[in-house]
C-alpha cells in the first residue's frame, strides 16, 4: 500500500469518527435521560458543547497546522477526544458528561482541516478534488453509522461501552497517524 493511500485511509477514518461522535447524542439521548436524570435543556447544552468547542478550536487550528503540520496537530488534538470519550463513558453526572462532550469536540476539531492540509501535500492538484470528495463522502457516512447501527449497538452493549470503543478506535488512529503519516 502506498504512503498516499495510507494517509488517505488514516485521515478518512478519523473523519468518519468525527462525524460519528458529533451525531451520537441524537440516538443515546433517551438512555442518557433515563440513566442520568437529564432534562431536555441539559441534553441540549451537553450536545451543543461539542460544537462550541469544535468551533472555538478553528481559530488557532490553521496557525497550528501551518506551524507544526497535520501529522502532529491532528493526533495531538484527537488525544482530547480519547480523554473526553473515556470521561463521557465513565461519567456519573451532568458536569462530567458536558466536559467529556466538550473534549470530544476539541479532539475532533482538527480532523477535517488536518486532512485537507496533509492531502494538499500528498495529492497532486489533479487528484486533490477527488481525494477530498472521497474524504467528505466516506467521512460523512460516520453520521449514518450513528443512526440505526448505533441504536442497535447501544441496545446490545450500552452507550458507555460505545464511547469506550470509540476512545479505543480513536487511539488506534492516533498511533497509526503518528507512525504512518508524513507531512
Amino acid at each position: 500500500m502506498s504512503r498516499r493511500t495510507i494517509i488517505f485511509v488514516l485521515f478518512t477514518s478519523a473523519y468518519f469518527l468525527s462525524y460519528f461522535f458529533r451525531s451520537t447524542n441524537a440516538v443515546i439521548a433517551p438512555d442518557l435521560s433515563a440513566e442520568m436524570g437529564l432534562n431536555a435543556a441539559q441534553l441540549g447544552l451537553m450536545t451543543s458543547l461539542f460544537f462550541a468547542a469544535f468551533a472555538a478550536m478553528q481559530i488557532p487550528l490553521g496557525v497550528w497546522l501551518d506551524k507544526w503540520g497535520a501529522r502532529r496537530v491532528t493526533p495531538g488534538l484527537m488525544t482530547a477526544a480519547v480523554l473526553g470519550s473515556v470521561l463521557f463513558a465513565t461519567s456519573s453526572g451532568f458536569i462530567q458528561l458536558t466536559v467529556g462532550r466538550a473534549l470530544i469536540g476539541v479532539g475532533m476539531a482538527g480532523v477535517l482541516m488536518g486532512s485537507l492540509k496533509i492531502f494538499s501535500r500528498w495529492f497532486s492538484p489533479r487528484r486533490y478534488a477527488t481525494a477530498t470528495g472521497l474524504l467528505v463522502g466516506i467521512g460523512a457516512s460516520g453520521a449514518l453509522f450513528a443512526a440505526t447501527p448505533l441504536a442497535r449497538l447501544n441496545q446490545a452493549i450500552g452507550w458507555r461501552m460505545v464511547f469506550l470503543i470509540g476512545a479505543g478506535l480513536t487511539a488506534v488512529i492516533i498511533l497509526t497517524i503518528l507512525i504512518g503519516a508524513q507531512d
